[in-house]
């Protein structure tokens, strides 16, 4: 199983509609639908900061994850809306910072129209507990290193 597979398949991210992208060597991209579900505002479409911040936390998430092919639980996340997201949302991660126990990534959020919506910053685990993980044991990285 892919890792975009595996992460396109996680039920929260299924259930808002993101889509990871692409995923590189320290590098993630993902998207998510606009949808009137999404909207903090009856009747427009205006994403909810909820919505940016589970893009960021999900896109820079699989950024980590392409290093270590494990899960990746977050520390840490910091996000600064800057404006509001009124179509389709398009992250980028790349991680900046790969340590023994933590990685970093920092994250953009715009929207398809190309307006810069939130810039994230997020601590990731990715080291200790050795043999266990945040999906517990026979999760797919345990049985194939999440290379299939």
């Amino acid at each position: 199983m892919s890792l975009e597979s595996l992460l396109n398949g996680l039920p929260f991210v299924e259930h808002l509609g993101i889509e990871i992208e692409a995923i590189e060597e320290g590098y993630a991209r993902g998207r998510v639908e606009l949808t009137p579900e999404l909207s903090s505002v009856p009747g427009r479409k205006i994403a909810h900061g909820g919505v940016a911040y589970s893009l960021a936390d999900t896109v820079g998430g699989a950024s980590v994850m392409s290093l270590h092919y494990a899960p990746t639980p977050t520390i840490d996340m910091r996000i600064d809306y800057l404006a509001p997201g009124q179509n389709d949302l398009v992250a980028e991660a790349e991680v900046v910072r790969d340590g023994n126990s933590v990685a970093v990534a920092e994250i953009e959020i715009r929207d398809v129209e190309g307006t810069h919506v939130a810039d994230a910053r997020g601590v990731f685990k990715t080291g200790g507990g050795e043999g266990e993980t945040a999906w517990g044991p026979g999760s797919p990285e345990s049985t194939n290193g999440g290379t299939e």
